[in-house]
């Protein structure tokens, strides 16, 4: 019989949530996006405004749990979490994994498996949308407009990929402006970074001005 944990802590929209959290205490509100056009792969850029993004997720359950009728059957059901994409992550068939996400999600009233439910794919395509209507902030998408081909998209945000090249682009920043500082002035990195960002760019752009 397939079982079903407690509601988990890691839900997917808490997860959005957090992550919008971190980035917002780092970065400003304005985040700089970008999305291939599925048409013509033309990159087009977008800002989101981070905070408004986070209140708008925040006032979305998140990670819930429900019972739904399905063809006769009662079916208790919850959202998928962290750990059941982790579980999933190995399995290369993208109907295997949906099925084997449902399995992780599922339970039936009467103790069937999710085989006994022999589910095809129209079917197997609707719970795995009801299932994500338990958690709305686990999918942030926006619909956008390619300049170059006219073609309108809906784009997935992957919040935690977004960011971790967001931070990753501001390391590298930081070593740049380190290193260019440290070679004009005879500063350490400790020196350096001490300073404030304003004065930070003060000092580089007397340093490009040379």
């Amino acid at each position: 019989m397939l079982g079903i944990a407690a509601p988990a802590l890691r839900g997917l929209g808490a997860r959005n949530l957090g992550l919008l959290a971190l980035r917002n205490t780092i970065f400003n509100r304005q985040w700089s996006l970008r999305s291939a056009c599925p048409a013509c792969a033309t990159e087009c850029e977008f800002t989101v405004d981070c905070v408004a993004l986070a209140k708008q997720l925040g006032a979305q359950p998140t990670g819930q749990c429900a019972t739904i009728e399905w063809e006769g059957r009662s079916l208790a059901t919850r959202a998928p979490t962290i750990d059941d994409l982790i579980a999933i992550a190995g399995v290369a068939d993208s109907a295997d994994a949906a099925r084997a996400l449902l399995a992780r999600c599922l339970e039936s009233a009467e103790g069937l498996t999710i085989d006994d439910l022999a589910l095809d794919g129209p079917a197997v395509g609707g719970l795995e949308r009801h299932l994500e209507a338990l958690d709305p902030a686990a999918t942030i998408a926006f619909q956008l407009h390619c300049v170059g081909c006219s073609h309108e998209w809906s784009s997935l945000l992957d919040v935690g990929e977004a960011l971790s090249a967001e931070l990753q682009r501001a390391a590298e920043r930081t070593l740049t402006e380190v290193d260019a500082l440290a070679r004009a002035y005879g500063w350490t990195e400790a020196e350096v970074l001490q300073l404030s960002p304003i004065r930070r760019a003060a000092y580089l752009q007397l340093v490009e001005a040379v």
